[in-house]
């Protein structure tokens, strides 16, 4: 059985490229309803980004919740 279940947007940013280019990357964590379909994140996330400063890399999503016997 699952309880506490959680959902997170995760947006990757580009903050900055190295000489020798390589990125450095942040990241932009929001909570969101774990009900939500993939297809309703990634359009949160995408325009979202809009939003952002930095380029984005990818807008991902991170499901948890704790497991226990019946």
């Amino acid at each position: 059985m699952r309880t506490n279940q959680k959902t997170t947007l995760k947006i990757t940013r580009v903050t900055a490229t190295s000489s020798t280019g390589k990125e450095t990357h942040d990241f932009v964590n929001l909570a969101v309803n774990p009900e939500l379909a993939d297809k309703d994140v990634l359009s949160i996330g995408d325009k979202l980004s809009f939003l952002q400063k930095f380029p984005i890399v990818s807008v991902g999503r991170i499901d948890s919740s704790v497991l226990a016997n019946d």
